[in-house]
């Protein structure tokens, strides 16, 4: 979660687009969890989205700038608990996550940080990631720190996570992990 003042990330959406909350409501299932975590989840738009699928949601980001926009924008939603998080990693305990969700935020990770993704994750546990397609498009972030899906793979390789779906949202995929 790079905390580059310039970068993108700090276009904190107050909404999310249509084309996301159909994906996500017609993937219900997957989003489902008692406990979960939206990663990198700038001004909290995807958290509001995946907020009645999750018995406590963690809204997590490095910006204080995004803190300050999810305490606007979550403020009723009172299964969800915002939380400013260092970039070395999460604040939960081994194996104590159902759900980890990155929305437009998983290319901006440090590297080797989809090891604390596993880390968190119980067995049996989800990794969704919705990133922009690693082509151009009128916006979003420079292709060249775009992840391609098979890159995402790759990183996640290494760890008992395998994809068991994959939705294309126009100019976004979403890829849906499974740990073993």
């Amino acid at each position: 979660m790079r905390g580059n003042e310039n970068s993108h990330r700090f276009n904190y959406y107050r909404e999310a687009g249509e084309q996301f909350r159909i994906a996500i409501d017609e993937n219900r299932e997957y989003f489902e969890a008692e406990v979960g975590v939206d990663l990198g989840a700038g001004g909290g738009a995807f958290s509001k989205l995946i907020s009645k699928y999750v018995d406590r949601l963690y809204s997590v980001d490095i910006s204080e700038d995004a803190i300050e926009a999810m305490r606007r924008n979550l403020g009723g939603l009172r299964n969800v608990e915002i939380m400013k998080v260092e970039e070395r990693g999460m604040p939960f305990k081994e194996s104590s996550v159902d759900l980890v969700f990155a929305a437009n935020s998983f290319h901006d990770l440090p590297n080797g940080y989809e090891r604390e993704i596993d880390r968190v994750l119980r067995q049996g546990g989800k990794f969704i990631d919705i990133d922009w397609k690693d082509e151009p498009t009128e916006s979003g972030p420079p292709l060249s720190i775009r992840l391609s899906e098979r890159e995402v793979k790759a990183k996640l390789e290494p760890y008992a996570m395998r994809e068991v779906k994959r939705v294309d949202i126009g100019t976004h995929y979403m890829l849906i992990f499974l740990k073993s």
